[in-house]
């Protein structure tokens, strides 16, 4: 018997199973996206409101480094392979920030931007190792997906820990 016909015994084709793997990572995506939208929109709101002077000194700079970890956070959990492309992202975002905030009566602050680049550093590597974790403990695993199988391993390559897929999927 073959493959095809062992599949379609078990009441799933192939070609029913990759659309709706497909579906499963567009969802993940279109979930992710829209958590970053919002937090965005929150980050916007904030840092170009008046704020009120006070507070201990250098804490603007901890709820910089904070919020942008949070931005950068969502689609590298997601999509690892993104990390890279959404700190690039977040740096400009917050580059366009600090741009316009004089506009609304804010002084703009290298050391800001340094602090948005931080945190969105921290939130994409953690988001990103977290991701790549979760999908080798099965958490976020599709079995027989490609893709999986190429995270991994650039993992692997990258981190120099030598787990391979073949280990991962014996767990």
């Amino acid at each position: 018997m073959t493959l095809h016909a062992n599949t379609a015994l078990m009441g799933v084709h192939p070609e029913e199973r990759f659309v709706a793997q497909r579906q499963k990572k567009l969802r993940r995506m279109a979930i992710g996206s829209a958590v970053t939208i919002v937090l965005a929109v929150i980050i916007a709101v904030l840092t170009l409101a008046p704020m009120p002077s006070g507070g201990p000194a250098g804490s603007d700079k901890l709820y910089h480094i904070l919020a942008f970890a949070c931005l950068a956070f969502p689609l590298p959990l997601v999509r690892p392979r993104l990390a890279l492309w959404v700190v690039l992202g977040v740096i400009a975002y917050g580059g366009a920030i600090e741009a316009i905030q004089p506009v609304f009566g804010r002084q703009a602050e290298w050391a800001d931007l340094l602090a948005d680049g931080i945190g969105a550093i921290l939130g994409a590597v953690v988001a990103r190792h977290l991701g790549l974790r979760l999908r080798r403990s099965g958490g976020l695993n599709d079995k027989d997906d490609p893709m999986t199988a190429a995270w991994l391993a650039e993992d692997a390559a990258l981190t120099g820990d030598g787990l391979t897929l073949s280990r991962s999927r014996s767990k």
